[in-house]
């Protein structure tokens, strides 16, 4: 009875590491993350690097006019602020990080 234990207990302890590596891996998968508060009149989003980006932009939109921020080569751990003029319409946030790929996201 004690040897059929065994190998199922060892089944069981592989799935949850397996588990908790897929965990891990989701949570760090992230390369930025930011955060949008209102300073009197402007807006500042703060864009903290995860990972190594090639580049940041902000498009915002205010008065039917569009202004975009860019900056570019930003290096694990960075924080880069963006202040722009605050608006109703939503700033358009891209990312570029350094494999190549391109997110996009409303802020």
């Amino acid at each position: 009875m004690e040897e059929d234990l065994l190998p199922m207990i060892c089944v069981g302890v592989l799935i949850l590491l397996a588990l908790l590596v897929l965990i891990f891996l989701v949570i760090n998968l992230k390369p930025f993350t930011y955060e949008k508060r209102k300073e009197g009149t402007n807006t500042c989003l703060t864009l903290t690097a995860k990972h190594n980006l090639n580049k940041a932009s902000v498009t915002a939109s205010f008065d039917s006019e569009e202004i975009t921020f860019e900056r570019r080569r930003i290096r694990k751990g960075q924080s880069v602020d963006f202040v722009y003029p605050t608006s109703q319409k939503p700033a358009k946030l891209t990312v570029e990080v350094e494999s190549g790929n391109v997110r996009v996201v409303e802020v």
